[in-house]
């Protein structure tokens, strides 16, 4: 039997809309870009920073920040105001608000946090629904990590740990595996917030039609 054409346009839109939808509910390409557990001024001089490694805009709204002890002890540290948009290609920076020694960096950021990380722990990113999209760990106890874990960083420097290939390059390399995906910047911490340059993104991951990839670590 033919089908009316009208009715195959309006199976066309449907399925057009519901691809939409499932795109947009979460992007595995929002990656932990940069991060320290301690700066010039302490245990609590910290960012974290996360970077929108796709060719759209992701609302990040409800997005929490995790953070592990090294006993796999962890907690939401902070959570994305609802309605925010992250372009692609773009960061968010989270920064420890403890007052007289929390974050010392002049970049300021998006959203501040005051239960800092240890520096034996873990770091992770979930979506509104909980689900880990990026994890780093710097010990074995550690609730968050990936692959070979990162080494602690005990000194009171501003440094940091970027995700690779890093600078104006990007930080698109997502191995699932911290040491191969982070390199260690000993005094040249450059955290990044919604007002500095985006950069042109590579997605590592592709959400499909009929393929809606979620991970759970």
């Amino acid at each position: 039997m033919r089908k009316d054409p009208t009715f195959r346009i309006t199976l066309a839109l449907l399925a057009m809309l519901v691809t939409a939808g499932i795109a947009t509910v979460a992007s595995a390409n929002i990656l932990i870009s940069e991060f320290r557990t301690r700066g010039p001024l302490g245990g609590n001089d910290e960012f974290i920073e996360i970077w929108n490694n796709s060719g759209a805009t992701v609302n990040i709204g409800g997005y929490t920040v995790r953070g592990s002890n090294n006993a796999g002890v962890n907690s939401v540290r902070a959570t994305v105001p609802a309605g925010t948009l992250l372009n692609a290609g773009c960061y968010y920076l989270f920064t420890n608000a403890t007052p007289t020694t929390g974050y010392s960096g002049a970049v300021p950021g998006n959203t501040t946090f005051t239960v800092g990380i240890t520096d034996d722990g873990g770091i992770a990113i979930a979506d509104g629904a909980a689900v880990i999209l990026d994890q780093v760990g710097m010990s074995a106890g550690s609730a968050y990590k990936e692959g070979v874990i990162l080494a602690t960083t005990p000194l009171n420097n501003n440094q940091s740990y970027e995700r690779k290939p890093g600078g104006p390059s990007g930080n698109s390399l997502d191995t699932n595996n911290n040491a191969s995906d982070f390199l260690f910047n000993a005094a040249t911490s450059n955290p990044q917030n919604t007002n500095s340059l985006c950069l042109a993104a590579v997605p590592t991951r592709t959400e499909t039609w009929g393929r809606v990839k979620t991970f759970y670590r």
